[in-house]
């Protein structure tokens, strides 16, 4: 399949899906990554997270670029590792005007770091990258998880999150199938596959039903998961199908194309169809949607927009509507330094140039 569009500032000329990928990962390294290694956000005053930086060493390694993987993960090390702090190999999660802000580590990107240090060391065979995956791995298990109701085990959003009177707090798109099976491969410890059952247990009980009411195939942002198993709204906190849950779909899309998961795909066709349901009349994604289907905003993204296509190319369903309206919104001159919506446009566009293959067994 050839689309014909710009070329991310340059001229309008016809492409592969395999040039049009080279030519976003180019764009994508001026815009976000610096020389340093550190990943930029321009519309959050340059400030860089460590979702951030995993982000970028995921791409790297699909992309086969190691000497940006390795710049980045330099400067990940060097400026977030909480390790000479704090004693653990997690990361801290906010870094801005030259300093660490926030030393509070993130879970989605803590699993996202080892995750991509884990297939660096299997595209590479560097025996080092695991090592260190392991060692963030076990941190991860020891830090960001916890075992309630009934002694199901839960991944915290971080060293928080395990609220008074057994109430945890939790965010749905922090749940990651594919990566766990890698970890629990890597180390043997069930624990990961209890976690997976954790993650599709929340996914699917949302979905569903969220305290009273009763929802459309769409997860909410955050939710709270109380002493007795019900999950509820978290006061303060977003229950709507927006800019956390939105990566939902990558998380089980993962583990659609290398397990051919069943779970994934129950969750998937339901987020597909509530969508399809919700923008029949408009013809384009919004940003945000409420927990029950409505659009919730009048704008689109550039985020929504990748996620909904690539539900739609993992389900198996025709998305040349929806590829045009990615490849509109990637190209267009206000979305190319978005560095959220831009990351998210990695996977429409890595399914299309075929790079997302599962990882081969460790050496």
């Amino acid at each position: 399949c050839i689309f014909c569009i710009p070329n991310l500032g340059f001229n309008t000329i016809q492409k592969s899906p395999e040039n049009q990928l080279k030519s976003w990962w180019k764009s994508y390294k001026r815009n976000f990554i610096l020389r340093s290694g550190r990943v930029q956000r321009p519309e959050n005053d340059y400030d860089t997270v460590s979702e951030g930086q995993a982000y970028a060493m995921l791409f790297s390694v699909f992309m086969n670029d190691k000497k940006t993987f390795d710049q980045i993960y330099r400067w990940t090390e060097e400026h977030l590792s909480r390790n000479k702090r704090n004693g653990d190999l997690l990361l801290a999660w906010c870094w801005k005007n030259g300093n660490v802000e926030d030393w509070m580590p993130a879970s989605d990107a803590d699993c996202d770091y080892a995750f991509a240090l884990l297939l660096a060391s299997y595209k590479w065979r560097e025996k080092a990258y695991s090592e260190k995956a392991l060692r963030v791995i076990n941190d991860i298990m020891k830090f960001e998880t916890v075992c309630r109701n009934g002694n199901r085990l839960f991944l915290l959003p971080g060293m928080w999150g395990d609220e008074e009177n057994e109430f945890l707090i939790q965010n749905p798109s922090y749940y990651r199938p594919a990566p766990f099976r890698l970890f629990y491969e890597i180390t043997q410890d069930g624990r990961w596959l209890d976690l997976i059952k954790t993650g599709y247990w929340i996914l699917c009980k949302t979905a569903d039903r969220l305290g009273n009411t009763n929802g459309c195939g769409l997860v909410p942002d955050w939710c709270i998961v109380d002493s007795h198993g019900d999950v509820l709204s978290a006061e303060g906190r977003s229950d709507n199908y927006g800019w956390e849950a939105v990566r939902v779909p990558v998380q089980v899309g993962f583990d659609i194309i290398w397990y051919n998961s069943e779970k994934g795909k129950e969750v998937m066709e339901k987020i597909y169809y509530a969508l399809k349901l919700s923008n029949a009349e408009s013809g384009e994604i919004k940003a945000v949607y409420s927990y029950t289907g409505e659009p919730a905003v009048e704008y689109n993204s550039l985020a929504a927009t990748a996620m909904a296509c690539f539900t739609a190319q993992v389900s198996k369903y025709k998305t040349d509507k929806l590829k045009a309206l990615l490849m509109n919104m990637i190209n267009e001159e206000s979305s190319l330094q978005n560095y959220y919506g831009q990351s998210l446009a990695f996977y429409p566009l890595a399914v299309e140039g075929g790079i997302l293959e599962k990882p081969l067994k460790p050496f």
